[in-house]
């Protein structure tokens, strides 16, 4: 979610009509907010090599776009100060209508994973006696990225150590990452444990160090790579972006 403040302050001169005056003074605020709210939303990385105002600069039809979801920005608090100003608060969620426009073409539909649960006999059992189940599927992922001056994204690439992906926008859904964003951010892994995106069972793994080209992308070890692939269920929970990122919050970085 992305808010932004907005002032309107009455003309020197009162409209003859009270309505027509408040009319005014509300107008003033909103574009003050939406002014503010473009700025901010502008700012937004995409991925590790673009930004909103990139997309702003170079393609006419994506200005224009954003320029409409921005006036359409609910108004989520207004308030009259006791001298007649007005100040409100402008919201615009990122996901839904802005995550459709902004996220690349590339992410599309994803067909559901089909998975088995195999349960292996146990050697010591008694004869005629079922073996135990294997411990249950991890429901999502955590990946710790504090200490390394990660950044969050819209589009977070997830690669091993040799540069081969384990996340990116081929494994999502596009249902998914409009309703709910590729991946969700944390300040603790606390916090992160807590988001039922990820579910009652999730795998964490810590990022080793930022991706060369950008700090938005992370790469995790080999063997937490491999402990991610191994198993076709990761690909249904990854599809769903059942994906939370822990980074260091601002202040920090």
């Amino acid at each position: 979610m992305v808010r932004a403040r907005g002032v309107g302050v009455p003309a020197a001169t009162a409209s003859s009509q009270a309505t027509d005056a408040a009319a005014g003074i509300l107008d003033s605020a909103r574009r003050s907010a939406q002014v503010k709210l473009l700025e901010t939303v502008k700012t937004i990385r995409i991925d590790a090599e673009t930004r909103v105002a990139d997309r702003v600069a170079k393609e006419d039809a994506f200005r224009e776009g954003l320029n409409a979801l921005v006036s359409n920005a609910a108004i989520t608090r207004q308030e009259y100060l006791s001298d007649g100003t007005l100040e409100i608060e402008l919201s615009m969620n990122l996901t839904g209508g802005f995550g459709q426009f902004v996220l690349p073409e590339e992410i599309r539909q994803v067909e559901p994973v089909t998975t088995m649960t195999v349960i292996q006999a146990d050697e010591k059992s008694p004869p005629g006696k079922k073996g135990q189940a294997d411990a249950p599927p991890y429901t999502g992922v955590i990946i710790d990225a504090t200490g390394i001056g990660a950044r969050p994204s819209l589009v977070p690439v997830v690669v091993d150590e040799s540069g081969e992906v384990v996340y990116g926008s081929a494994y999502v859904s596009r249902e998914f990452a409009v309703s709910r964003g590729m991946s969700g951010f944390s300040a603790t892994l606390d916090a992160a444990r807590n988001d039922p995106r990820v579910g009652s069972h999730p795998m964490i793994v810590k990022a080793v160090r930022p991706r060369p080209g950008g700090y938005t992308d992370l790469v995790i070890s080999t063997a937490d790579a491999a402990r991610l692939r191994s198993s076709a269920v990761h690909l249904n929970f990854l599809k769903a972006c059942r994906v939370s990122i822990v980074i260091d919050p601002v202040e920090n970085r």
